[in-house]
């Protein structure tokens, strides 16, 4: 057998390079598991990080601002929310309705009370979004959802949900968290519009209130379209931050968490799960970061 010694996955020996990391396979010594083994007992090289150190102080900055506003102990509680029919049993048939409770679910993730949350849709082409854009959201074209308020002492927050957001499930609990987001950090008076930095904080507080997963294997789509006469692909963009951004995040979520090798990590999407191996990585071999580990490792 052989095996990256980046990332630790086995090959057969006729294998050449790993086909996630593009390194040199090596072959595995028969007394260890892992060909990185022998790398880590002599002290070999810190794993590299998929993002720069200015996104990577910014994220580690603001995951501590976090856990001083809501409590390491809060922050421990949290459950990771999975993209499956135990965390969402309501049937989903893509209606208002059906929307309307979905926003009522995740609430029930983030702590936000669902009487206090008023939800409205809106199309591409209408002018709800442009009466309520928030500062900075007017370089997103085709707002996902959007969050407005006059003021944070308004007892009622009112969010919008792009109907276009309703054929996909994932890209919908991302977008509903992301404005469930804004509830919290600018309805509860936490972050004023001005912060220039409030719609990566908004993106940062649902992977700090478990629903990571959603936000990140959003951050950046690929899909396919057919008409009558033409076929193509598009890329679409949710979010503010990158998908290396998330996959940190996410990774530092985990770790401090005592989680160096959790299960959900499988649920996320090809790109995002490669960043997150690469940060988790990073962290469990003693990397430089500001955070520190709230929980033994398990």
């Amino acid at each position: 057998m052989k095996s990256c010694p980046y990332c630790g996955k086995q090959y057969p020996d006729d294998a050449g390079v790993c086909a996630i990391d593009g390194e040199t396979l090596v072959i595995l010594d028969a007394n260890r598991k892992t060909a990185g083994g022998w790398r880590s007992f002599w002290g070999g090289e810190t794993p590299k990080l998929p993002l720069d150190e200015e996104q990577k102080a910014w994220i580690e900055k603001s995951f501590q601002w976090l856990l001083n506003e809501f409590s390491e102990g809060y922050f421990l509680k949290r459950q990771t929310i999975l993209p499956e029919q135990s965390f969402f049993p309501d049937k989903y048939q893509g209606t208002e309705e059906c929307v309307v409770k979905l926003v009522e679910r995740v609430c029930s993730y983030m702590d936000v009370d669902p009487n206090l949350v008023e939800t409205e849709f809106f199309f591409d082409r209408d002018d709800t979004a442009s009466k309520h854009r928030l500062g900075g959201e007017e370089k997103h074209d085709g707002s996902a959802g959007l969050y407005f308020s006059q003021t944070s002492r308004e007892t009622k927050k009112k969010i919008a949900i792009n109907v276009s957001q309703f054929k996909n499930p994932m890209s919908l609990v991302a977008t509903i968290a992301h404005e469930l987001g804004h509830v919290i950090l600018l309805g509860g008076g936490k972050i004023s519009r001005d912060n220039k930095d409030h719609e990566y904080l908004t993106d940062l507080i649902t992977v700090f209130f478990g629903l990571g997963i959603f936000t990140a294997n959003s951050a950046f789509q690929f899909s396919q379209w057919q008409d009558h006469s033409h076929q193509g692909w598009r890329a679409a963009r949710l979010g503010y931050m990158s998908e290396e951004m998330f996959a940190y995040s996410l990774a530092a979520y985990a770790w401090m968490r005592g989680e160096t090798n959790p299960k959900w990590s499988s649920c996320l999407a090809m790109n995002v799960g490669h960043y997150f191996k690469q940060s988790i990585k990073y962290l469990d071999k003693g990397g430089q970061t500001s955070l520190r580990q709230l929980k033994n490792p398990n």
